[in-house]
């Protein structure tokens, strides 16, 4: 559901959009007994888009998806022609809810923690996180989010995704919800001299928070 609202921008409607869920997201089931990390979300997406009928495609990912899309970009990156990371990690400061879960068993998450979490969302007073949790307890898989998380913890903690993400050799830029503006990777990127935008009235969902401006900068970058 994060890239809906793509359909309708005035901006995309020349081009071709195409987005498809994680094993466990949206309507794409998690195999039983599956143990998918970050790793193999990136293999997945090769072989999604080593079938798709385009040639240099830009990469968009959000959050898990950002980090997803860096990591593709690295190994199989040789044909993508831009990057637009929407608040993707680059760091161990980016994944403080999914440092959360991996504190509690799986058990402990499914049966509580994560039921806990949803309520949580749905009660929030920020549009982006109140629609999150209504796409989470739609459309989302709790063995897939519980194994997801601890995989995003292991990457972001390595200490060389912001590295990985200034030495591209591509357009990019990387995106950011302005209640988040005070996260050290925002100055680490500013330093290096790469493209950071600021989405005014957004927190971690600016495609919810405030979609005019934040698809306004997606057209405006890949013109």
């Amino acid at each position: 559901m994060d890239f809906a609202g793509a359909v309708d921008a005035p901006g995309l409607k020349a081009l071709t959009l195409t987005a498809f869920d994680f094993p466990g997201c949206g309507n794409s089931a998690y195999p039983d007994n599956a143990a998918y990390g970050v790793d193999d979300l990136v293999e997945i997406t090769y072989l999604v888009v080593s079938h798709l009928p385009m040639k240099d495609p830009v990469i968009i990912g959000h959050s898990m998806g950002g980090l997803v899309g860096l990591l593709y970009i690295k190994k199989y990156g040789k044909h993508v022609k831009g990057f637009i990371n929407i608040e993707g990690n680059l760091g161990s400061e980016d994944c403080f809810l999914s440092r959360e879960m991996t504190e509690y068993s799986f058990e402990e998450f499914e049966n509580e923690i994560f039921l806990n979490f949803k309520r949580k969302l749905s009660r929030s007073k920020n549009i982006g996180f109140k629609k999150y949790g209504k796409t989470l307890e739609r459309f989302s898989d709790p063995r897939a989010f519980f194994d997801y998380c601890s995989s995003i913890v292991k990457h972001s903690d390595n200490g060389k995704l912001i590295q990985s993400y200034t030495e591209l050799k591509i357009p990019r830029i990387f995106m950011y919800g302005s209640e988040n503006r005070t996260f050290h990777c925002i100055a680490q990127l500013k330093d290096k001299g790469c493209e950071v935008v600021e989405i005014s009235g957004s927190g971690h969902f600016p495609f919810y928070d405030n979609p005019a401006e934040y698809y306004e900068v997606i057209t405006d970058f890949l013109k």
